[in-house]
């Protein structure tokens, strides 16, 4: 009698394997579910986007498994503390080769010791009791089963790489890049040039272009971070999942909106509390990129959209009287769109407030931006008492030498900047609280205000530059004043 009981209860489990080993290999979201306490002790919670993601996850798979053409590349925008690598880096490498054991993965990360700790989490499932009975056509080779890469007994492989490291030799039919880069990272234009370039040798990393997607996996970090890099690029043959801690016109696919409960995507884990505390400890462009999923904050960074104040151009021309325009000018000699502009300015000084009275951005070759200056300033304001006042880097002396030779317009170069652009921008800051920054009203208002609040985040940078010179120049913060300079001209 017990040895019939025993028998029974033997089969019994065998059979529960089988349907728990089907059920896993059916719908990603049931692996998750079921291997879950294998590398997380904690009580799951299951919010909705957990299962919509290994349903999209899932999708791709299909293609990859056929070899056939990939449905597209998918890039996943989602706050901090969502599960997203513990689905998309940790869990689906392991899941997929319950499909297909000869699948080849590569996985990335800004670091190389955060790559090597997500491959070693897939690891720890694949070699788990329940994996190794649930799924025993997987196994790893015990001659190639190193931390950082590793590959199983039917050809496949998981192999890791990090931003800026190189990866040779090996080819993908599937590549996943999770947080490509950090925070600290993203504020520095070579960083992120890093990041973009190893997101463009990834690409170069699989074994056929039109059958390897690339899944990208991040929280927004800057304008010209990693994802805005990809949607500029390929925007037509990627899905953009967007998904913003607080209910707002940035969640995509836009039907994803209804699923959202009392304008949060998780209010369990990401409730009224915990969005505070983030921004508390992020402050508000550090939460605006990893919460709100937009690089910056839509009030502004360091300088806010509020602080500037605006007049009517004929309430200012009362106002002037017979006060100097006085112009600065951030210059490239290029009409190529894909690099930096030549930013003017023109600014006043009427009492203790400065006044910006028009703001424009050009792609000019030089001898068109020469022919284009000495118009530009006249018609907006430019006259004997003026002066154009140039940053001296790279081709700015050649356009200040070119116009005191060609033009009689009153041309020098602004002093050398000692300091960051943020530490210039902080140090003007407290003028523009205080309103004592005005724009005359003008088309070109909106565009200025979104790049100097913008800043860091923005990809331009041009008013910047010329606002801090400005200000400074007119605050008496630079070695020469105005009868100094008139001076100098013969004036």
């Amino acid at each position: 009698m017990n040895e019939n009981v025993s028998t029974i209860t033997s089969f019994s489990s065998s059979d529960l394997d089988a349907a728990e080993a089907r059920l896993c290999r059916l719908e990603f979201f049931e692996f998750v579910k079921s291997f879950w306490d294998v590398i997380i002790k904690e009580e799951p919670e299951y919010n909705w986007h957990i299962p919509y993601l290994c349903e999209e996850l899932q999708k791709l798979s299909v293609p990859i498994v056929a070899r056939q053409k990939k449905l597209y590349d998918i890039i996943i925008n989602i706050p901090p503390g969502t599960t997203k690598t513990t689905i998309v880096t940790i869990m689906y490498p392991a899941w997929i080769w319950t499909q297909d054991p000869t699948l080849r993965i590569i996985t990335n990360s800004y670091s190389k010791e955060l790559s090597i700790e997500h491959a070693t989490k897939s690891k720890d499932i694949i070699t788990s009791d329940k994996y190794k009975r649930l799924f025993p056509e997987v196994a790893l080779r015990r001659d190639k089963a190193g931390k950082a890469s590793y590959e199983n007994t039917s050809t496949g492989a998981r192999y890791v790489t990090s931003s800026g490291s190189a990866i040779t030799g090996k080819h993908a039919h599937l590549i996943i890049n999770d947080d490509p880069q950090n925070p600290q990272q993203a504020e520095s234009e070579a960083e992120r040039k890093t990041a973009n370039d190893h997101t463009k040798t990834l690409s170069s990393r699989k074994v056929h272009k039109e059958k390897t997607p690339v899944v990208t996996i991040m929280q927004r970090l800057h304008e010209d971070d990693v994802t805005g890099y990809l949607l500029k690029k390929k925007s037509e043959s990627i899905k953009h999942i967007c998904l913003p801690a607080e209910l707002s016109d940035r969640v995509l696919p836009v039907e994803l909106k209804d699923h959202y409960v009392d304008g949060k995507l998780d209010p369990s884990r990401l409730g009224d509390s915990a969005l505070e505390e983030a921004k508390i400890d992020l402050g508000s462009r550090g939460y605006a990129g990893q919460f709100e999923q937009t690089p910056g904050s839509d009030e502004g960074n360091i300088i806010k959209k509020e602080w500037f104040t605006k007049i009517p151009r004929s309430e200012f021309d009362y106002l002037r009287d017979s006060q100097p325009i006085i112009f600065f000018g951030d210059t490239a000699f290029t009409d190529r769109k894909e690099n930096d502009p030549s930013g003017f300015l023109g600014s006043c000084r009427i009492g203790n407030k400065i006044y910006i009275t028009h703001a424009t951005k050009i792609r000019k070759k030089f001898p068109d931006l020469i022919r284009f200056l000495p118009d530009y300033l006249k018609v907006n304001g430019y006259t004997d008492r003026s002066s154009l006042r140039i940053e001296p880097k790279a081709n700015g002396l050649s356009v200040i030498d070119q116009l005191q030779e060609s033009t009689d317009l009153n041309v020098t170069e602004t002093p050398s900047p000692t300091d960051s652009k943020s530490t210039r921008l902080y140090a003007i800051s407290p003028t523009i609280e205080c309103g004592r920054v005005v724009l005359v009203e003008g088309d070109w208002n909106e565009e200025f205000i979104e790049e100097v609040a913008g800043f860091p985040v923005k990809v331009h940078d041009e008013y910047v530059d010329i606002l801090t010179y400005a200000v400074d120049y007119h605050e008496g913060n630079v070695e020469e004043d105005q009868t100094d300079i008139l001076n100098a001209f013969g004036r």
